[in-house]
């Protein structure tokens, strides 16, 4: 699996967030939600790299 979209997705949107609201709670859940969506990519990605 690969870790680094994910963690890349996560730190980007914090970072965009952060930058645009000044809000540190928004940052968070915006990039915990990137992380998720970024650790299911990655197992598509990863499935179908294995069939």
């Amino acid at each position: 699996m690969n870790w680094t979209l994910p963690v890349g997705l996560a730190i980007g949107t914090f970072i965009g967030i952060y930058i645009t609201s000044q809000a540190v709670f928004q940052s968070l859940i915006g990039s915990f939600a990137a992380l998720l969506i970024g650790l299911i990519i990655s197992l598509i990605l990863y499935k179908r790299k294995r069939v």
